[in-house]
This record gives C-alpha cells, structure tokens and sequence, in this order.
C-alpha cells in the first residue's frame, strides 16, 4: 500500500550484512568503469577520461559523506548516496572553486569541501556518526529502474555525441548554444562572474552555476575543448538526477513499482500534443543548465521531505543551498521551488504536526531564492516579456485571435504540459499531504508563468519543464495507488485508452489542426473515467459516487501517464533510428573546420589570458554585410581561443534587439576587419584588444596594414595582432 509522507515508518537501523557490503563497494567501481568506458567510446582520450572520472568521483563521494553526515544513523540505499552526492558534490565543488578563484589556491578550490570533509572526519565523533548509519544492499528493481532510465539518456546520448564530435578532419557544425556554453565555462572559471568572455568588461548575470562547474572540472582534469560541457556533465546529470528521482518517490510510497514509474515518467515521457515534442533527459543536453538546476530541485524536495519528517540534520542550511543552487542552476527551478514550498506551508497553517517546519521552510527558500537572485542575476536585461498567450500562440493552441481563444489555448497548453503529471489525479480522495500540495504548487508557478510570459525562443516553457520534474515524481506516487485501488481489467482497459490517446496526439498534431490534439488527448481518458463513475453511480447510488469519483480518477491519471509514455517512447524509437548526421557544408550554418580551430588555438597559446580579442564574425553563416544575423549567433572564437572577447554572439533571435553599446562594437568590429582605419584601430587598443581575429568568408579585405600586422593564418582565419596607435 502506498504511505503519505508523514505516515512512512522509518527505515531500518539493522546494519546491512557483509555479502550487501560488499555488493554496495561494487557500485561505485562499476560507475567509475562504465562513465571512463563511455568517455573513451566517445572520443575522449584514456587518460584524460580516467583523470575526469577521479575528478567526478571525488565530488560526489565527497557529498555522499556529506549527506551520510545529515541523515544521520539510518540505512541508506546506494541510489540516494548516489544522488544526493551528485546534487551536493558538485555544487559544493563549483561554490569553493569560484570563492577560491581570485586567492592563490584557485588551482585547487574545488577541493576546498573535500578538504572540509576529510578534516571533520579526523574528529572520532564524526567518524563515528559515519559508522553508525548502515548503505543498504542495492536491490533488483533498484538497479533495474535506475538502470532503465540511464538506458534511454545513453541513447540520447549516442545520438547527441555524434552530432558533436570532439574531433573531425571535415567540416562539421555544433547546435547553436554548445560553443556559448564553453565558453561561458571558461570564462567563469576564469574571470569569474564580473567579467564576460563574450563583452570585456561586462559582468556576468544569469543562471551561470553550471558553466562555473564545468570550467572548474575542465581545469582540475586537463580536459579538452567541449568535454566536459558535452560528455562529463550529461552523464553527471543524468544518474545524478534519476538517482534522485528514485529516492524521492521511495520516501514518498512503499509501493514497489512507484520509483521506476518516477524514473520512467522522467526519462521517458513526453508533453503530449505540445509543439515541444522533447523529453527531459534529451532537452538537458541541449541546454546544461537544466541538468544542474534539477538536481539542486530533486535535492530541495528530498530535503524537504525530511525536513517535515524531522529526519535530517541542518535541514534549513541544506534547503537554503539548494535554494541557491535553483537560481544559479537554472531560475526556473528557483519559481517552481516557491511555489511548491508556499503552498505546502499555505496548507500547512492547519496541521500542527508540519506547520511550524513548513512555515521556516518557506522562509528558508524565499530568502535564500531572494538574495541568490540579486547577487546572480538582477541586472540581467532579460528577454522574457509579460505577453498572455505567447505560449498557445507558438504551440498553434490558439484557434482563434480574441479572448476566447486565448482561453482555450492557454487551456490546450496545460494540457499539453500536464498530461504525463496526471496521475497525481490518483491521489484524489486521500486525505492530501505535503508532498500534493508541493506538486500542485510547482505546477501551478509552471504553467502561470508558461502562460503569462513570452520570448521568440520559447523560454518561458522552462517554467513548466522544471515543474514537470517534480510532478512526474508524485504523478508516479499517484500511480502507485491506481494500481492498488483499479482491478487488472479496468488498469489493462485503461492501459489501451492511454496507448490510443498517445497516438492520437502525436498523429492530430502535425495535421493543421493543432489547437485541437491536447484536448482530442485527454478527451479519451477522461471519457473512461466517466464510464467508471457512472457505472458506480448506477450499482450504488449516491453512496457509491466518493468510491467512484476515485476510481474514475486513477483511471484518467493512468490513462494520461499511459499517453505521455506512449508518446515518449515513439520518440524515443524515432532517436534510435536517426542516421548520422550529414557532414557540414563549408557555407552552411555554424560550420567551421580544423582550419578555425587550429588559428583559434594558436591564438590561445601566444596571447596573454586578460588580452581582447575582437572579431568580424558574429553571425552562424559567413556574412559580408551589416544586417542582422537573425537566428543563430557565433561563439567559436571566444570558446577555443578561451580569450574575452570584444564582442561576439550578440545576435540570436530575431525580435530580440540589444542595447546600442552592443551594437557600436559589433559595427566596429566588422569595419576595422573590412576597412582598417587608425580612429578605429585607437578605440580597439584603449579598449584592451590585441588581437583581432578576420574570418576570411566574412570579409573581402586581405590588407590590414599599418594597423595590424598578420600573426598567424589559414585557410579560414587571419590572426592579426593590433599595432599600437
């Protein structure tokens, strides 16, 4: 039977004999071996990737101690050590790596929390309190479940690695954003946050944890160019997060299949009918931050659950760390955080057992979210507009341009968001605990902000990808009672009517009838349970519709939750038979050769670390003029030349404008590259560059004499050095 979440009885303190101890030294080793034989099999270097593996190893086992510490003596399956050292390890790690940056021990400010650690456990008291709490023997569906989800984020991952290789003798081309993101690590572990690789002499605002981590994993490794950003931190990530997942929803039921369904829901399902056809785990590889900000957000729930249990030790202080690690991970998180800890305090000022825990938590998480957010990114200009219906608009929801269709698309986009969330429908008619009013909370700041804010790039759907985190997990809680409260024939009817709604869905979608499929979706489902409270009505009158209501409830939660992986699963069949992407076309967007990379490193080896480099290229595709690049934006210089640049990658979307500074020096740039004259060359100088980098097919000019001398060239690039004024 499933258990609310202050109904659980603890774990047992019985110590686990010595074949689990064993089984549970096993894991970590096989981890270690499987992530270096995954980084070789992805082109990483041996040695590099056993350097990698070191580095991450000592992260999350230095917060799997951490978090040993704070649970104090209860046994602890492999998972949650796992996940919880993950979400700890490597936040703590980026923290003591950017406080130690500007301080002679920056080399070694990752090591700054294992340094902490292994001085604490000198004390025999706290090797002690280590001693006391037994790891649990990791059990069949434990490993399966988990195994299972980090099987479809491996074939996301072989898909994703070969569209970006770490090396090529041909032309090839990185999605849009990948360059951005390493060069960011750079530049964060680097300069830090007061200083821009991409605008010298601009500070950093934005959810930049993630970019910090990866710098500072890159420095502590050697790694190269783009490693870590795409083969280290997915991996991290990825069994960071369903490590989490797993451990969330074992605290939350006893039902044996509610973990795997949290991990499947997660790994697997898909927003049904949403123009955003993309799962988590796959959404993450292109935006990094994602995968970061959601293990601080798993973190945070799991916290808090043991919070209001009174299971944890520094509750508050681990709450309010990851409180931080939402906004600096993905802000995002940092909303839905809110708004799950408000409404879980909100509906806590009736319940006396939890209202004074729930009350300092929300405190917490306010105050923490409060300051993280003016120290990290107030100051940002921000393109997220107030702009109702965007979302709708974008997802083809809105059938129709008045206030009625605004309405019901706005409807069709929660519908979209919310149908692999439906099975906390199951949980209607038990009396509702923390954990609901969490995820409803959650949900509720997603889709509000998803419906209210607009941006051409669709950022706003963050918001409820973020929520659907959290709600996937209790979604699989609510699962778990369908399965107790629903007879084999009603859960394999109700299995058949989720399979056709998903195909519905994915079918009606690309049909031109749009603003119709989330409803077509959830029509079928819904329809079911309405069967079921009929036919309850009919065999028991009025004293049989609260059994009913239930009944009919966990059939819609478990149709829809059927649905979301339905379609998940097609997407995840359309994955695995993606060919290999076609080789770059020297003139094609974002393509860029061994000729850009081998100028860009030569530039990284002969220039000083606080020299400016400008560049004629700003745009995805060579361009000889000054109009807007539009789309995509280019990143390629300050990313392998790991150098600040004047100003590179201003723009990316179209509707999007930057303020006139940006402007001035993207106009600068391109002119002195086209035609070098010595006021320009003045400006450039005082502003700190020496070097300027020509893309060739961005230019026609070949002559840049007397203001700048040829360093270095290839096919592609001209390196040239600025001459004095």
């Amino acid at each position: 039977m499933t258990a609310g979440l202050l109904e659980r009885p603890a774990p047992s303190l019985r110590r686990p004999e010595r074949p689990g101890r064993r089984a549970v030294g096993s894991v970590p080793v096989v981890l270690a071996v499987l992530g270096w034989a995954l980084l070789v099999g992805s082109g990483v270097d041996v040695l590099q990737a056993a350097r990698l593996v070191l580095v991450v190893a000592v992260q999350l086992g230095t917060g799997a101690v951490l978090w040993r510490l704070a649970r104090g003596p209860v046994g602890l399956p492999v998972s949650e050590l796992v996940g919880m050292g993950a979400a700890l390890g490597t936040l703590l790690a980026m923290l003591g790596a950017q406080l130690l940056r500007p301080t002679p021990l920056a080399p070694l400010g990752w090591l700054a929390p294992t340094a902490a650690v292994v001085v604490a456990l000198l004390v025999p008291a706290v090797r002690a309190r280590v001693r006391a709490g037994g790891v649990l023997r990791p059990r069949l569906d434990e490993i399966g479940g988990v195994a299972a989800g980090l099987g479809v984020g491996l074939l996301y991952l072989s898909s994703f690695w070969r569209a970006h290789p770490l090396s090529s003798t041909g032309w090839r081309s990185y999605y849009v954003d990948i360059p951005y993101h390493e060069a960011l690590a750079t530049s964060l572990a680097t300069w830090g946050p007061v200083d821009s690789v991409f605008a010298a002499g601009t500070p950093v605002r934005y959810h930049w944890f993630v970019h910090a981590w990866a710098g500072a994993t890159t420095n502590a490794a050697g790694a190269g160019s783009f490693v870590v950003i795409t083969r280290v931190l997915p991996l991290v990530a990825f069994l960071g997060v369903l490590c989490l997942a797993w451990t969330w929803s074992r605290r939350l039921s006893t039902h044996r299949a509610v973990p795997a369904l949290a991990v499947l829901l997660i790994a697997v399902g898909l927003n049904v009918a949403s123009a955003s056809s993309i799962t988590f785990l796959q959404h993450s590889l292109l935006s990094p931050s994602l995968g970061f900000g959601a293990l601080a957000m798993l973190g945070a729930a799991v916290v808090l659950t043991d919070l209001l249990r009174g299971a944890v030790r520094w509750p508050h202080a681990l709450l309010g760390l990851f409180a931080v690690g939402c906004v600096g991970g993905k802000t995002s998180f940092a909303a839905v955080l809110g708004g799950g800890v408000g409404l879980v305090a909100v509906a806590g000022l009736r319940d006396r057992a939890i209202r004074r825990r729930a009350i300092a938590a929300l405190a917490v998480v306010l105050a923490a979210v409060a300051g993280a957010f003016v120290v990290l990114v107030m100051g940002s200009r921000g393109d997220l507009l107030l702009q109702p219906g965007a979302t709708a608009r974008a997802f083809g929801f809105l059938a129709r341009e008045d206030r009625l269709g605004l309405v019901v698309g706005t409807v069709g986009v929660a519908l979209a968001f919310a149908a692999k969330w439906a099975g906390v429908l199951a949980l209607v008619g038990r009396r509702p605990r923390p954990e609901v009013w969490f995820a409803l909370g959650a949900a509720g700041a997603g889709l509000f902000l998803a419906a209210v804010l607009g941006h051409p790039g669709l950022s706003q759907t963050y918001f409820p990808i973020s929520a659907g985190l959290v709600v996937a997990v209790v979604s699989a809680v609510g699962l778990g009672v369908a399965l107790d409260r629903l007879s084999a024939r009603v859960l394999w009817t109700a299995t058949a009517v989720g399979v056709a709604a998903g195909i519905a869905g994915l079918v009606a979608l690309p049909q031109g009838r749009a603003w119709i499929s989330p409803y077509l979706v959830w029509s079928l489902p819904l329809l079911l349970g309405a069967g079921s409270l009929v036919r309850a009505w009919v065999r028991g009158g009025r004293a049989g519709l609260p059994a009913g209501a239930a009944r009919g409830a966990a059939v819609v939660g478990w149709g829809l939750a059927v649905a979301a992986l339905t379609a998940g699963s097609a997407v995840v069949l359309d994955t695995a038979r993606t060919p290999p992407p076609a080789a770059a076309q020297p003139d094609g967007p974002l393509a860029w050769s061994p000729a850009h990379e081998d100028a860009l490193v030569w530039l990284r080896e002969h220039s000083a670390v606080d020299d400016v480099v400008a560049t004629n290229r700003q745009c995805a595709g060579p361009q000889q003029d000054a109009a807007a690049c539009e789309r995509h934006r280019w990143f390629l210089t300050a990313a392998l030349a790991d150098r600040r640049v004047y100003v590179e990658g201003a723009d990316y979307i179209a509707g999007v404008p930057h303020p006139e500074w940006v402007r001035t020096r993207v106009e600068l740039s391109r002119r002195f590259v086209d035609a070098p004259g010595a006021d320009d060359a003045r400006v450039l100088w005082d502003a700190g560059v020496r070097w300027v980098v020509a893309d060739l097919a961005s230019t026609g000019n070949r002559d840049w004499a007397p203001h700048a001398e040829q360093a270095f060239a290839t096919d592609t690039t001209v390196v040239l050095r600025l001459s004095r004024p």
